[in-house]
């Protein structure tokens, strides 16, 4: 007879959520992100380092259109703010 969840699969269930709770926050971190990019490119600003002033690459902004930093700054600031 059962007696509910086994202790495996009890960290099974776990270990899902905690991944379903990774995977939604970092969805809405990129849809943020996208949205910033957006905005920016309203302002006439896109494709402009939000910290350093410089152009971003093209390169950069086509393999990923909703850069903000160029790569030296975005390294920069993804060291003193983790996901």
């Amino acid at each position: 007879m059962s007696k509910g969840f086994g202790d495996s699969d009890f960290s099974q269930v776990q270990t899902d959520r905690a991944t379903s709770h990774s995977i939604e926050r970092v969805l809405e971190q990129d849809r943020e992100q996208a949205e910033h990019a957006r905005e920016l490119m309203a302002k006439g600003a896109y494709g402009v380092c939000e910290d350093c002033g410089q152009k971003i690459p093209p390169e950069r902004l086509e393999a990923l259109p909703e850069a903000t930093r160029c790569i030296s700054c975005q390294a920069t600031w993804e060291k003193t703010n983790p996901r």
